[in-house]
């Protein structure tokens, strides 16, 4: 980005704006991946161990923190425009979506799906770059669910 951006919208050079677009990346690694991994990778890679329901929880409580970040009608790191934040997050939040994932209600998380939307739609051809795999994801999750 710093090398091949025509501007610095994506990964912005204001200190500020900088730090909170390097903690949602934080964010998104350390809390929101993993909690999404942590319920759907025991599926899919076959563990058999069931889900514990503090995962469910951590869940909750992380797609909250993701709800608060984009509230207000603004982009993951509190800007009016895309970063690379948000390509980060929505790639794991897609992947959630697309799962389906049964004890998380993403719908009562009211600003994710309108953010999701503003990201999609700021994307060029988004559904080559990430719906596609997502949806081969979430396939692949519901698939080894019913196996």
């Amino acid at each position: 980005v710093n090398r091949y951006a025509k501007d610095d919208s994506l990964y912005p050079k204001d200190p500020v704006t900088r730090a909170r677009v390097d903690q949602r990346l934080y964010f998104d690694m350390g809390f929101l991946y993993k909690a999404i991994a942590d319920i759907i990778y025991p599926t899919i890679f076959g563990i058999g161990k069931p889900v514990r329901e503090d995962k469910f929880h951590k869940l909750k409580e992380v797609l909250g923190w993701l709800d608060g970040f984009v509230a207000e009608d603004k982009f993951a790191a509190g800007t009016d425009h895309l970063t690379v934040a948000d390509l980060a997050l929505l790639a794991s939040f897609s992947s959630l979506k697309e799962s389906g994932v049964t004890g998380v209600d993403v719908s009562t998380y009211t600003n994710l799906d309108p953010w999701m939307r503003k990201c999609v739609a700021a994307i060029p051809n988004y559904h080559e770059a990430n719906g596609e795999g997502a949806a081969a994801f979430g396939g692949l999750y519901k698939h080894k669910l019913l196996n």
